[in-house]
């Protein structure tokens, strides 16, 4: 843990005091914000899948990095329209979710912070963060965005043992980490359910294995509908492990407190839109 950031009691917003969040603000933190999704996981994790390891890898990135960092009350709830089709998904529209993070940002800068950073963790949120940080950026207001997994890519897809690589949707590697974040009991049923889930290709995955997929070949763009009669998951949910997980989870943590100190130093230019009149 970095020595600046040592100096709060905790990492996380919600439980430090106004003083404590101040002179957090004095030293320059570094504020994130977990982005995650509450929508259907297939049969066998959790809807808030997405929200638990955005926010789990943030907190412990913070807790490594080297630089002062705040982790903000996390956002459970984005853009997962693309799910709807099944019982448990949570969604907002892209102005609402446009209009959250507004105002949460916006606070967030009035407190003093001079830079955000949104941690995502569910990729169908990835388009509409990118966009609405590119606004705030051009007005004046420091967001950056970033994937919790994607500082440690290609290191962690060397722990996989399926068939079906990547991070993919209620896939190895969101199943592994549920795994390691879970308690016994709750493992046990994850496992159970996840046991003998047959690979699922899709996407960029389908192009992978030699299959035609024009969509991808082209540099084009889908979105991955998981309709009423889809499994719900892409990827190899079967080969997960605890082991795999407890693994995963110290990688993404280390790389992405790597990120933090490395986007806190940066030097990033912030403007070019002229000021409303």
């Amino acid at each position: 843990m970095a020595e600046a950031a040592g100096a709060l009691p905790s990492p996380l917003w919600a439980e430090l005091t106004r003083d404590e969040i101040a002179a957090a603000a004095e030293v320059g933190a570094l504020v994130v914000i977990p982005v995650g999704a509450t929508e259907q996981h297939a049969g066998h994790l959790p809807t808030g899948t997405d929200t638990r390891t955005a926010s789990e890898v943030a907190v412990r990135a913070a807790r490594l990095s080297r630089c002062p960092v705040l982790v903000a009350p996390a956002v459970p709830v984005a853009f997962s329209p693309h799910h709807g089709a099944w019982p448990g998904t949570l969604t907002l529209q892209l102005g609402t979710l446009r209009a959250l993070l507004d105002d949460l940002t916006g606070s967030i800068a009035r407190a003093g912070f001079a830079r955000q950073l949104l941690v995502n963790g569910h990729g169908g949120n990835r388009g509409p963060l990118m966009a609405i940080a590119a606004e705030f950026v051009t007005c004046g207001r420091a967001v950056g965005v970033v994937d919790y997994f994607a500082p440690a890519m290609k290191e962690a897809m060397a722990l996989l043992q399926g068939d079906a690589r990547g991070v993919t949707h209620a896939g190895e590697v969101e199943t592994a980490l549920m795994l390691a974040l879970s308690a016994p009991e709750a493992q046990a049923r994850i496992a159970a359910r996840a046991a003998g889930l047959a690979p699922r290709f899709r996407g960029a995955q389908v192009a992978a294995r030699g299959e035609a997929n024009p969509i991808v070949a082209a540099g084009a763009w889908w979105p991955s509908i998981y309709g009423a009669g889809d499994v719900g998951y892409s990827g190899d949910p079967a080969a997960a492990t605890l082991e795999t997980g407890t693994r995963l989870l110290d990688l993404y943590a280390e790389r992405l407190a790597d990120f933090f100190a490395e986007f806190a130093a940066a030097d990033l230019a912030v403007g070019g839109m002229p000021a409303r009149g």
